[in-house]
């Protein structure tokens, strides 16, 4: 959503880094990426409304960031009905969403039950379905949404079947969105590799899994919550004005290093 006259010689480079004005939702601001992506998105302006399905997580990014605090269980349709009806009401409109939400399962194909599966769709796949349409239909100005997707969305990986397919599905429901919403709503997606989350590092604190990616990540070291929150608010902000549709892979080059490389 681009406030510039396109016949305008000089182009204000300065506001387009900036969410002055702008209300953006931040779906799963809680903790980790989410709540990193709230501070970013409150220092550059914008009004953030902070959603996670604990209440407590939400009020208390709310408290930091001078934002709204909401809480929904984005998995059910009703609630996030619920939810855009709120602040519908209480805003008008939203200019802009980013949606963290997803959970992986370490799983091998022939063990996964029915549950896991549809588990993981509905976490990485279905939510993110439903706050794209019911979420576009309250950007009646325009705005952008930006999901969280994965490396592996792109890349195979052993034991990471559904959480692959579902982000996978993903990517292909943001390249379908950017077609069919344009040009009112921009739709694309950033994909991080391995990144220090504090629930990451409380997952392998004594494991030594941060030490092998540091190692095959040309970068050399782990990604932060503040790399993708930089990342998300280049699709967020006019930056990115005339992209839609793309993910952007932010993983320090992993996945450019090859398999059998030392």
């Amino acid at each position: 959503m681009s406030t510039e006259n396109p016949d305008t010689a000089v182009v204000d480079y300065a506001a387009r880094t900036r969410l002055d004005g702008r209300t953006v939702l931040v779906v799963g601001a809680g903790q980790g990426i989410g709540l990193e992506t709230s501070r970013a998105a409150a220092a550059l302006g914008a009004h953030v409304i902070c959603l996670d399905l604990d209440r407590g997580l939400a009020e208390a990014a709310a408290a930091e960031t001078g934002g709204t605090a909401k809480a929904a269980d984005v998995t059910s349709r009703a609630d996030v009905e619920r939810l855009f009806g709120e602040i519908e009401a209480e805003f008008g409109r939203i200019h802009g969403i980013a949606d963290i939400i997803g959970a992986s399962q370490l799983t091998p194909i022939d063990e996964y039950a029915d549950e896991d599966w549809e588990r993981a769709l509905r976490l990485n796949l279905t939510q993110a379905f439903y706050v794209l349409q019911l979420g576009a239909r309250v950007m009646t100005d325009g705005g952008s949404i930006v999901f969280v997707g994965s490396v592996s969305g792109l890349r195979s990986a052993p034991q990471h079947a559904a959480y692959g397919a579902a982000k996978a599905g993903l990517l292909n429901l943001v390249r379908s969105a950017a077609v069919e919403y344009g040009p009112r709503v921009r739709v694309n997606a950033v994909s991080p590799g391995q990144i220090r989350t504090p629930r990451m590092q409380e997952r392998h604190r004594d494991d030594g899994f941060y030490e092998y990616w540091t190692e095959r990540t040309p970068l050399g070291r782990p990604g932060e919550p503040s790399d993708i929150a930089s990342a998300l608010m280049f699709f967020l902000t006019d930056q990115s004005a005339w992209v839609s549709g793309e993910a952007l892979l932010v993983d320090g080059g992993t996945a450019k290093r090859f398999v059998y490389a030392s």
